[in-house]
């Protein structure tokens, strides 16, 4: 059934449409005005424990009201002394709010329209049996600005918007409140998303990207060992680096640190790291696979004695003695014109 209101006049299509629905003897029933119905004086929460009476019985068909001079103008559908049905007001020849009624309790959606020439909806409601589950807002123009949901009296979930895109999320996961942000470069392209632990605010998880829509990082945090992973990557796709940490209670590098070659994505240097401090092998390797360097720290030292620089062909270059500590206290290095090594000390 299709229900239009003209700006210029009652809806009267309107009301022949409820006149039809309200034959439920088979019988087309004129609509009545809610002042001759018998109200009987009630303090319930919903109509439904207030049936209204005309003539002496539960009234079924239509009620209408005027008010403010007929300026506002509201009809509803009754069943048995209840609101059952389709409702819809108007405010100066101008749809003002709509309703679904089951039982005298709302059940389903129930809108309210902006006071503007626009006519676009302001707010909708889905209602169950009288409870409200669902809440959109909207602007002047339609654009969404927000949305709830609930489960009996707790809002469970609402969503913020920024130019009709979603901007904030919270929700709950096992009880426990979450909140979810996303950005957006200036074109509405996705920029980020990320989702938080909302009463300390730690973050779980995120994703950034590029404008041309490639990931940039990626960031995922474990609650049961309380570490953390980035990743990261070059606009082309290939993997940029790849990063633990730990918390203490802050992030802090932990365990292995890698980063990749931009022309073939091999490994080109690897770190260890003990929340926050060197320990363990520190490599760099040549795009082709081939050992550049390598240094060991025991909790931020270098424990070598000697440590070689590698070409990309294997050839050791640069050669330097260290005093146990992790001081230099020598380097040598093959000089190509004089074609032999040359030594000098670094603590002159």
């Amino acid at each position: 059934m299709l229900f239009y209101v003209n700006k210029n006049r009652y809806p009267l299509i309107v009301l022949l449409s409820f006149w039809l629905l309200s034959a439920c003897s088979g019988n087309v029933q004129l609509p009545v005005n809610e002042d001759d119905l018998d109200q009987p004086r009630c303090s319930k929460q919903y109509q439904s424990d207030c049936p209204e009476y005309y003539r002496g019985e539960l009234f079924t068909g239509i009620a209408t009201n005027y008010a403010y001079g007929k300026a506002f103008y509201r009809v509803t559908q009754y069943q048995d002394g209840l609101e059952h049905g389709y409702s819809f007001s108007t405010l100066n020849n101008q749809l003002n709010e709509t309703a679904w009624y089951k039982a005298g309790k709302l059940d389903g959606k129930q809108i309210s329209y902006h006071f503007s020439t626009t006519g676009k909806p302001q707010w909708v409601r889905l209602y169950q049996a009288g409870v409200k589950m669902e809440h959109w807002l909207y602007d002047e123009q339609g654009v969404i600005l927000s949305y709830k949901r609930f489960e009996g009296d707790k809002e469970v979930e609402s969503i913020s918007y920024e130019k009709g895109r979603e901007w904030r999320l919270y929700y709950f996961v096992d009880g426990e409140k979450r909140q979810r942000h996303k950005d957006y470069y200036a074109d509405g392209l996705l920029e980020s998303e990320s989702e938080f632990i909302y009463a300390d605010y730690k973050k779980l998880n995120e994703k950034t990207y590029y404008r041309n829509g490639r990931l940039r990082s990626k960031f995922t945090y474990n609650r049961v060992t309380n570490t953390g992973i980035l990743e990261t990557y070059r606009s082309d796709g290939k993997r940029r680096s790849e990063q633990h940490y730990g918390y203490n209670p802050l992030n802090t590098l932990h365990g292995v640190q890698l980063t990749f070659c931009g022309e073939n994505g091999r490994v080109d240097s690897r770190e260890h790291y003990n929340m926050g401090v060197e320990d363990g092998e520190f490599t760099k390797y040549h795009c082709n696979g081939q050992l550049i360097s390598k240094r060991t720290y025991v909790n931020g030292v270098v424990t070598d004695k000697q440590i070689k620089i590698y070409d990309e062909n294997g050839l050791a270059v640069v050669i330097k003695k260290l005093d146990g500590k992790g001081k230099i206290i020598q380097e040598s290095y093959f000089d190509d014109d004089l074609s032999k090594w040359v030594t000098y000390s670094t603590t002159d």
